[in-house]
């Protein structure tokens, strides 16, 4: 048995006197290492025997070796000589003596501290529990929390265990207990420790409910002196439990609301990213503000958020008075809590006729200068909320003045934005004569000006055209469907007012569908006249053919037949439909929508072919189906209708100025359309 002095001189003899950061064992000499693992052997029977006989000596000992743990050269000989499990024993084994307590977790601690090989030995034999228990002895707290950090740390095994094991729970018990000022210099490690435990599957499903409110109380807590980086890196632990739906529950229905929205407040006005040195707390911060945001829609869009915080509470005054802030991160986050309010028709007409809400909005996205892509992002879909109930709609006119929707097309840099706001001019559109005709009333009443000769329906087809994002066109395309399908549904006159067709503006223009014919394109009526002038203006037909062209969207291609065969039914709407054929793949998409095949097999004709016509259009109806996108046999056969009724429209009104070889094939795709209806409602019946 070695007496302490000889242990002394062996650890100071044999170690390396190097810090970790320059000790590096393989410029150690050979055989080294197994030469020190074979002298710590009489060291681990002399621990051996002073447990057994209970001696005091031992915690000399351990203090000695708790000592020489620091020197890197002696971390894997501790693991191999079983001088690490000998002290994990003692401290599963429970009832030590304070100093040997102490001497026996800083052996542990600073023996797994970036050595795997020994974290290894800990997460095999199940003994993070000793550690995990140790918590609750106050005293040891200094101690055991950086030993179970150096055990975490880089090191997934043990972090797996740790969640299983509960280890949160332990760590939260602490920081909301009232003597958490007495270990107050080791938060830093708690919230490290959290942090390692969150990333591990199913943490959150068993995460105490009380997580997030107590580190969100830490966080707001001004008695509490935290460096910015531990405020990050608390708050950033506290927004990654926030994932978990049960503590979502927790905070909504513990009334931690309002300490979460002073969290919110706090860091977009007091922390100023400009005056941080540390870039990468810079990146920290910014991507913090982002996770808030997300966590706050998570909150704001739980059920239980609406009957906990109704429209008259505090925290909804606390939305209001951030939208009407300066601030354009607290604007971005109560357009976005706003937003999740009027997920309901009534409430949203009461945000427009009541409260006004969209009056603030508005007028924050006409400023020029406000540029934030996060902000405008969030003030277009709080307003396609309010858009939505067709009462709405009209108030939200305004919308299509020169600072507002027209300046966010332009916003090619920033996609989401521009794909937010053409989106949000197609839902102010559908069924509101009055919104279509703000997009389509001329920029300039001055003619003199070049602005009299364009329309904000000009920046949606410029859209449709420079945009690379397929969302973003379609959405333009919808828009501009839309536009068609209310001019073709309503009194036109109060729709164009502008437009008034006088002999020199109906002049053959690009929409004729024949430049040699005499015949205008149009109905001798005052709404084919207007509507004629109005497409001769725009060109509009790349992005109507886009929408029967498209296949991801099956349901909205079946909306698009059914306007065409709607617009058909004028000679102006049916001159368009024509410069739409021109496109070479729309008549590609109008065979196979009516036959099924990818390309036409003429049929030979006979004479039945105007029986045919009278037929469809005399039984056939053009009020739009509603057809579930997963039923495709359904969808077709609506589709293959509408289409029919497109092809005998525009025979009706163009078949004596149309080509031969158009009319010919119009004419075949009709027959053969008629057949296939009429042979499925046979099936049917």
């Amino acid at each position: 048995m070695m007496n302490l002095e000889d242990i002394v001189q062996l650890l100071q003899r044999d170690g390396s006197g190097l810090s970790p950061d320059d000790y590096d064992e393989a410029s150690q000499p050979a055989g080294l290492r197994e030469r020190r693992v074979q002298a710590l052997q009489p060291v681990l029977e002399t621990c051996r025997h002073l447990w057994q006989s209970g001696a005091g000596e031992l915690d000399l000992i351990a203090e000695k070796l708790g000592d020489a743990s620091r020197d890197p050269a002696w971390r894997g000989p501790f693991g191999e000589a079983g001088i690490l499990m000998f002290f994990l024993d003692c401290l599963a084994a429970g009832g030590l003596r304070q100093g040997l307590h102490i001497h026996a977790l800083r052996i542990v601690g600073n023996s797994c501290a970036d050595t795997d090989e020994n974290r290894k030995r800990v997460v095999d034999d199940n003994l993070l529990a000793p550690l995990i228990r140790d918590l609750s002895i106050e005293g040891l707290i200094p101690f055991s929390i950086p030993v179970l950090f150096n055990i975490l740390v880089d090191y997934e095994p043990a972090q797996r265990l740790a969640s299983q094991s509960k280890l949160s729970h332990h760590l939260i018990r602490l920081l909301s207990s009232q003597n958490l000022p007495n270990y107050a210099p080791f938060v830093t490690y708690f919230f490290k420790i959290l942090a390692l435990l969150v990333a591990q599957e199913g943490e959150l499903a068993q995460a105490d409910p009380l997580t997030v409110p107590t580190l969100l109380g830490l966080a707001t807590n001004p008695s509490m002196d935290h460096d910015l980086e531990d405020f990050v890196a608390l708050v950033s632990v506290a927004v990654a439990y926030l994932a978990s739906e049960a503590i979502q529950m927790s905070v909504i229905t513990e009334d931690k609301m309002p300490v979460f929205l002073d969290l919110v407040q706090h860091i977009h006005t007091n922390i100023e990213v400009d005056q941080v040195d540390d870039p990468d707390v810079v990146d920290q911060i910014r991507q913090l503000k982002i996770s808030l945001l997300t966590s706050l829609a998570d909150l704001t869009g739980n059920d239980a958020f609406l009957i906990q915080y109704p429209l008259q509470s505090n925290v909804a005054t606390t939305f209001w008075t951030w939208l009407r802030s300066p601030n354009p991160g607290l604007q971005s986050s109560a357009c976005l809590a706003l937003g999740n309010y009027t997920r309901s028709d009534d409430v949203s007409q009461a945000f427009v006729h009541t409260h006004a809400a969209h009056v603030p909005v508005i007028n924050l996205i006409s400023r020029p200068g406000v540029d934030d892509a996060q902000l405008l992002h969030a003030a277009l879909s709080f307003l396609k909320n309010m858009a939505i109930p067709a009462a709405n709609k009209p108030l939200l006119g305004d919308l299509f003045n020169a600072p507002c929707l027209p300046r966010m097309y332009a916003l090619d840099s920033l996609p989401h934005v521009q794909f937010a706001a053409v989106s949000l001019t197609r839902i102010l559109l559908v069924n509101c004569p009055d919104n279509v005709r703000r997009i389509c009333t001329p920029l300039s009443a001055d003619p003199s000006s070049s602005a009299s000769e364009r329309t904000n329906v000009y920046a949606l087809c410029e859209v449709f055209e420079r945009s690379d994002a397929e969302p973003t066109r379609l959405e333009a395309a919808r828009a501009i469907s839309v536009i068609c399908r209310v001019l073709h549904s309503n009194p036109v006159a109060p729709i164009l007012p502008d437009w008034v067709p006088t002999t020199s503006k109906l002049q053959p223009a690009a929409t004729e569908p024949d430049e040699t014919t005499s015949a205008p394109p149009y109905d001798d009526t005052d709404d084919s006249k207007r509507r004629h002038l109005f497409y001769t203006k725009h060109n509009i037909s790349k992005a109507l053919s886009f929408l029967v062209t498209q296949t991801k969207w099956p349901l909205l291609r079946s909306e698009a037949w059914f306007v065409f065969a709607l617009m058909c039914r004028s000679r102006d709407g049916a001159a368009t439909m024509i410069t739409v054929l021109n496109v070479q793949a729309t008549n590609q998409a109008l065979i196979e929508t009516i036959t099924g095949r990818k390309t036409h097999e003429p049929k030979e004709q006979d004479t039945s072919t105007d029986d045919v016509v009278s037929q469809l259009t005399g039984n056939m109806g053009l009020e739009p189906q509603q057809v579930d996108p997963t039923q495709r046999a359904s969808m077709a056969s609506v589709d293959r209708e509408n289409a029919v009724v497109f092809c005998s429209e525009l025979l009706r009104n163009w078949r004596e100025e149309m080509p031969p070889l158009r009319q010919a094939l119009l004419r075949d795709l009709l027959k053969e359309g008629g057949e296939l209806i009429a042979a499925s409602k046979a099936a049917a019946a």
